[in-house]
């Protein structure tokens, strides 16, 4: 038999190329366990890095907390803009804005507007501590909001005059000055309306709906557990209790009571004269100037001619001067990032279907 013919004269001819390889043995099938392995250490490499960084951003912010939050008190005079006047003027007022409904929510340049009733708060509290103000002035629009938050603004108002003789407090209402917000109002030694404004609304109110028939109609049940027939007061989801409105509406005439009294207190009026006017109703400026309710209807512009006459000076020896706007630093961020992640993971939890009556000067 003839060999047949190489066709590559350069690859030398071999009888061995026209046999197949021997099959490969059989491989040892892959265990699963490994990719589990290598997926859990992939899964731990990263919840590892999440929570180093979680720590230093947390330890970080616990520090420059503690370093923001020292009693050293200094005056802040450069954190200030005037308005009228300087800080060579003898009577020194300064001039706070709040818009809005009363929350009492904790102060934040992230997640709350700068002008917000828990920012005024703080700096009434700082003004507390500084000798150097004579005055504040209070421009408010606000429906009113939450029977504590208002109080506490109150409270903070009082002590601001008690902390220093001679001290006085103007509060000017744009819009609406009314309920919780006029409750605060209560502390100034002067009390102003912008003529086309909204003054009163004198009353304690306790949000509520009941969606117990919508509720039955869909077949949704509740299954709350209570330790106390009268600890889900107001639940939505139950039929209306009377005996549960009645606890309510004592709650609601205890504070109204409270308001009058208030009311009565600042006004310098009796209290069979307020009762009457506070059954909710909100008054034009004139109307609540006739029935004392306020001082006087009028405008921004003039008002320093009332502080002289309140300070019994002339009205060039009265400087007004405003919080300047400030850009948040790094330390404000590390300082208030844990309260906001808090806040943000427990919102779900704080807003549950279990009843929480919540009071409101509104």
């Amino acid at each position: 038999m003839d060999t047949p013919p190489n066709v590559y004269p350069d690859a030398p001819f071999t009888q061995s190329s026209a046999v197949p390889p021997p099959p490969l043995p059989p491989q040892p099938r892959r265990r699963p366990g490994c990719l589990i392995g290598l997926l859990g250490g992939c899964l731990f490499s990263a919840l590892f890095v999440v929570f180093t960084f979680a720590g230093l951003i947390f330890g970080g912010a616990y520090l420059f907390h503690k370093l923001a939050s020292s009693p050293v008190v200094e005056h802040l005079r450069a954190e200030y803009e005037f308005t009228q006047g300087d800080d060579e003027s003898p009577k020194q007022v300064l001039r706070l804005e709040l818009n809005g409904v009363i929350t009492g929510a904790a102060p934040s340049r992230w997640y709350l507007p700068p002008d917000c009733d828990a920012a005024v708060l703080a700096e009434i509290e700082r003004a507390i501590l500084d000798e150097s103000i004579d005055g504040l002035l209070l421009v408010v629009d606000s429906p009113g909001g939450s029977v504590t938050a208002s109080d506490e603004l109150y409270y903070a108002l009082e002590r601001f005059k008690a902390a220093k003789e001679g001290r006085k407090v103007v509060v000017l209402g744009r819009d609406m000055l009314a309920s919780g917000a006029y409750y605060f109002a209560m502390a100034a030694d002067w009390i102003r309306l912008q003529p086309t404004g909204l003054v009163g609304s004198i009353g304690v109110i306790v949000p509520g709906v009941n969606l117990y028939g919508l509720a039955t109609k869909v077949g949704l049940t509740d299954n709350s557990i209570a330790s106390g027939a009268n600890k889900d007061l107001g639940n939505p989801l139950k039929p209306v209790n009377p005996a549960h409105n009645a606890k309510l509406q004592s709650l609601v005439n205890g504070l109204h009571a409270r308001f009058i009294a208030l009311v009565a207190q600042g006004r310098k009026m009796a209290t069979e004269t307020v009762r009457p006017l506070a059954d909710g109703s909100i008054y034009l400026a004139q109307d609540a100037v006739n029935l004392r309710l306020i001082d006087d209807a009028g405008y921004e512009q003039t008002l320093p001619a009332i502080f002289a006459k309140l300070f019994e000076c002339a009205e060039e020896e009265v400087a007004i001067f405003r919080p300047a706007e400030q850009k948040p630093g790094l330390r404000a961020f590390l300082s208030e990032f844990p309260g906001a992640l808090g806040r943000g993971i427990a919102a779900p939890l704080l807003d549950a279907p279990a009843a929480r009556p919540v009071l409101l000067y509104r």
